[in-house]
């Protein structure tokens, strides 16, 4: 056995060296630092590590040592996880060299771990989930060496890394124990030494934080862990841009993996450790995760160390046996896998993290010398203050931890904004992870009925900025009936509907319609059921439609508290094109097919839009023209049936001076004649207007293909298209 033989070839060994390093470091500070790594870096400055934490000391002292001596920046408190990442890539080729008994072996391990996106990733973060990586590597390194006491030593840093490391713990002690006797001296070590971090995660488990009730889909989550191989970001809701090729490549990748794994674990020495290590821990992990559905494919990183070893000595050994023949198909598969990944996730950084740098700047900037900053979830206290330099935003609830047992409600909330907010003119609202504390968005209603929303920003993670205004701060009631006037009417078992609330004035239509609800709850109410705001004409056109969970998708009302009032807050957002007029907004609540509540609200006057509308179909070929006027397009919805009336959407583009304020839409002999924008029958449109109108139009009794013609005033129509109209 040539134990050095991968290096061989030490020039390419130290490019794929420097590969690593380069992918891992590149552009390390583009992307703002997100929650968990703020979380971090708060933890490792806080001073000794306290035993109600959740996670193990040893990464957040290192990190205190590190930042003492390299500073706190984005890249500084990165490059400790670049260091670590860049050492597991050695130390895995190291050992596929070792156990593969080839230079093939060593240097494809260090192609994989150094392109590998699920590695480069937990690399580029200030998160513990390198070094847990670099210590399983270390670990199997030694223990090919024949160097137990080296092996227990990483398993045990490891464990006081993260305690996923406890998962693979049983692994080694088989491993060890179950070989020669010199070695179990050393597999008592790694669990006597493991014992207490066992004990203190079960403890931990049971007292820190709750996340919602259910159980871990094993499919997905195996599926999970599959696609964060090539895409790690996609478990972050952040999804690639259209036309990327990171679909093909899961597939290219998922072959080749399957391939390499079942040619390397032919060999017995392969295929015990990749049952010890990697589908043991695998099976102890998602057993463990089974009776919660929180799930992240990073706890896993340790368990993908011999997973991959099994994958490159199988591609090792089937290069060596085609004399390279393999290795061109090899390097385009592995290409076809990697290469879209890396080349988003190493782009443009704003689509790969929670932009709090962002978030934090735009309100420290715009903020008035009289205005507060609200924080939801109080849980992100410290990614806020990461990047606070002139706010100090107050927290609700004012948890440390993320926990979905504490859903704000308003008997909650409306004390501490009493408190908080005496004296000011306006508050801006920071929202992220507000579905856990905050689902119905009981913050943004009693600020709503405090004041008005002035301006909104929408910042990557799903962060939420919100501004809102008033003349003097109005002290929200003791009792939240007082908001709504009356003690409410019965909607259904256990259910009371307090009343609503609009926004006053004008609202732009191009600006989602804030609804504030008030229900009261007097019993147990049945899972599922669920509100529709909507925004109609007089007759019944439904110009915009949100359908959602009554109290937010995370808190079913099978959950709800009794007895007590519920704010909530829904928004409708109308579609694109919509004119500004006169709407009806109307709620409804309904489970299944049984209808709770159908009430229309006091109409509202939606104002022009802030911006102009933009979509392709205003820009096509016109379908018909007339002096200062261009139809643009022309859509029907719903299928056109015989004595029946079909709503037919006409896109205008007004260029001019129009001839008339009035259109007939004409299908056959049947026909109708509204004003432009019915919603304001007596507005008048000008040049560089652009309106999509749906027009509710009369369809012949008799089936067949009729024209579809739209005129102008008292001029005749013009085709622009054909009906088939049906039974």
């Amino acid at each position: 056995m040539h134990r050095g033989r991968w290096v061989e070839w030490p020039g390419a060994a130290l490019l794929l060296l420097a590969l690593a390093f380069g992918l891992r470091v590149y552009r390390l500070d583009g992307p703002s630092l997100w929650y968990d790594e703020a979380f971090s870096i708060a933890l490792a400055r806080s001073g000794i590590w306290q035993p109600l934490e959740a996670h193990p000391p040893l990464f957040y002292l290192i990190l205190r040592l590190w930042m003492a001596l390299a500073g706190s920046s984005e890249f500084s408190a990165r490059f400790l996880s670049v260091g670590a990442g860049v050492l597991t890539v050695a130390l895995f080729g190291a050992a596929a060299a070792r156990l593969g008994r080839s230079r093939w072996a060593g240097l494809l391990g260090l192609a994989l771990s150094a392109t590998l996106p699920f590695w480069i990733w937990e690399s580029r973060e200030v998160r513990m989930y390198s070094a847990l990586g670099m210590w399983t590597a270390l670990a199997l390194w030694m223990e090919l060496r024949g160097r137990p006491g080296g092996t227990a030593l990483a398993v045990l840093a490891g464990v006081y890394t993260h305690y996923a490391m406890l998962w693979m713990v049983p692994g080694w002690l088989l491993l060890l124990g179950g070989r020669r006797r010199d070695r179990w001296p050393w597999a008592l070590v790694i669990a006597l030494g493991a014992a207490p971090g066992a004990l203190h995660a079960l403890w931990v488990g049971q007292t820190q934080g709750a996340f919602w009730p259910g159980r871990l889909d094993l499919i997905w989550a195996l599926g999970t862990l599959g696609q964060a191989q090539a895409l790690q970001a996609r478990m972050a809701g952040l999804l690639p841009p259209p036309g990327s090729p990171w679909l093909p490549g899961l597939i290219a990748g998922a072959v080749a993996l399957a391939v390499g794994l079942l040619l390397g674990i032919r060999s017995r020495a392969v295929r015990v450790r990749w049952v010890w290590h990697s589908l043991l821990p695998l099976a102890i992990g998602l057993g463990l995760l089974y009776r919660s559905p929180k799930f992240h494919p990073h706890y896993f990183i340790g368990v993908t160390v011999a997973f991959y070893l099994a994958v490159v000595l199988g591609w090792a050994g089937g290069v060596r046996r085609s004399r390279g023949v393999l290795w061109l198909g090899w390097l385009l598969a592995w290409g076809l896998f990697v290469g879209p990944a890396l080349l988003w996730v190493l782009g443009h950084a704003e689509q790969t993290k929670d932009d709090w740098r962002g978030a934090v700047r735009t309100v420290e900037a715009r903020r008035g010398p009289e205005e507060a900053v609200v924080l939801v979830s109080g849980f992100a206290l410290p990614a806020y203050q990461v990047y606070a330099r002139s706010t100090a935003p107050i927290p609700l609830p004012a948890d440390p931890v993320a926990d979905v047992r504490h859903v704000l409600d308003y008997e909650r909330v409306a004390p501490v904004l009493n408190a908080v907010l005496s004296g000011t003119s306006g508050a801006w609202l920071v929202q992220w992870g507000d579905e856990i504390n905050d689902p119905a968005q009981v913050v943004a209603a009693a600020l709503d009925w405090v004041g008005d929303e002035v301006e909104t920003w929408a910042f990557g993670g799903g962060i939420r900025v919100r501004r809102f205004r008033w003349g003097s701060f109005r002290r929200l009631p003791t009792e939240p009936e007082a908001l709504f006037g009356h003690a409410g009417q019965p909607v259904g078992p256990n259910l009371r509907w307090l009343g609503y609330g609009l926004p006053g004035g004008e609202l732009p239509i191009d600006r989602s319609l804030p609804v504030i609800a008030g229900w009261r709850t007097t019993g147990p109410l049945p899972s599922g059921l669920r509100a529709s705001l909507r925004l109609e004409w007089e007759d019944g056109t439904v110009w915009g439609q949100w359908d959602g969970a009554l109290g937010g998708e995370t808190w079913d009302t099978a959950r709800w508290p009794y007895p007590r009032i519920i704010l909530a807050r829904y928004e409708v957002t109308a579609q694109v094109g919509t004119p500004p007029g006169r709407y009806q907004p109307r709620l409804v609540v309904y489970r299944g097919g049984e209808v709770w509540l159908d009430a229309p609200l006091n109409p509202v006057v939606r104002a022009a839009p802030s911006r102009p509308y933009e979509d392709s179909r205003w820009t096509g070929r016109p379908r018909a023209q007339w002096p200062g006027l261009t139809l643009a397009h022309v859509d029907l919805e719903g299928e056109p049936r015989a004595c029946r009336e079909l709503t037919v959407a006409l896109w205008w583009r007004v260029e001019g001076s129009p001839p008339a304020a009035r259109v007939r839409v004409r299908i056959g002999e049947a026909q109708g004649v509204w004003p432009w924008n019915p919603a304001q029958p007596e507005a008048i449109w000008g040049p560089g207007e652009r309106w999509r109108v749906r027009y509710r139009v009369p369809v012949p009794c008799n089936p067949g293909h009729y024209p579809l013609e739209v005129a102008v005033g008292e001029e005749s129509g013009q085709r622009v298209g054909m009906v088939e109209v049906v039974p």
